[in-house]
């Protein structure tokens, strides 16, 4: 029991600390945020949760959040996330919508997971500003940032990938992702060991998105490849960008 115990205590140290690093590289929060946290019930989110309601030693600490959850309409059950957020003793919000049918709608031109994501977020950005909050955090981590990345080449026909800061609205509201220095594994293992209350995915594209393709495809690469950390990489990139491309002239 207490190696357990004593497992976990490391496993939290580590993670809280990779997150306090990337807060207080990039800035992430200032005295006086409101700070929504988009709590989606993966793993990641209620991590992400998890960490600010225990705080970070070296983060200013006059700051608030709030938790907002969107129920897309897939079948979840938020009540058990709500009854989650009760315990904790954190100020939440949990939103009902029709997302689902939005996206499955068989008539819609983009495909469902853009029309999931541009609504979940549009409705957060609603949030945000009725809650006057300044900052919105999510529990994106360095996996995402690095599928992101390939996916806007591969699908968007652009080299973007997310920033740990994300400036939105002429810089009146900023994304942020505390988890940009941690790997998706480190936090699945903390939302084990937490016994944290992970909603089941409902979503039919569930296993079937382009993420998906992507992440499969980074480890193939990788297993083809034992020697190389193609992961590491690829989000060591983002800090090694040298484009010299001419543009592109327009026809008269």
């Amino acid at each position: 029991m207490t190696e357990t115990f004593n497992a976990l205590k490391r496993l939290r140290r580590k993670l809280r600390n990779r997150a306090e690093k990337a807060i207080l590289d990039f800035r992430m929060i200032q005295p006086g945020d409101r700070i929504l946290i988009a709590v989606s019930g993966g793993s990641d989110s209620l991590s992400l949760l998890q960490l600010f309601c225990e705080g970070f030693p070296h983060v200013a600490h006059d700051f608030t959040f709030v938790a907002v959850h969107i129920d897309a309409g897939f079948g979840s059950k938020p009540n058990i996330l709500e009854s989650h957020l009760k315990n904790l003793g954190v100020t939440y919000r949990i939103v009902q919508t029709d997302i689902a049918s939005q996206a499955l709608n068989p008539h819609a031109k983009k495909n469902p997971c853009f029309i999931c994501s541009m609504y979940r977020r549009k409705r957060i950005y609603e949030i945000a500003d009725e809650e006057s909050c300044s900052k919105i955090a999510t529990g994106h981590h360095k996996d995402d940032m690095i599928e992101t990345l390939l996916l806007n080449i591969f699908y968007g026909r652009k080299i973007e990938a997310m920033a740990p800061v994300q400036p939105v609205f002429q810089g009146n509201l900023s994304i942020i992702r505390p988890f940009t220095y941690i790997d998706e594994d480190l936090i699945k293992q903390f939302a084990r060991e937490m016994e944290l209350p992970v909603l089941q995915k409902h979503c039919p594209m569930e296993g079937n998105t382009r993420r998906e393709k992507i992440k499969n495809l980074i480890r193939d690469v990788q297993r083809d490849e034992k020697n190389a950390n193609i992961r590491e990489n690829i989000f060591k990139s983002f800090y090694h960008v040298n484009i010299d491309f001419p543009e592109k002239k327009s026809r008269k």
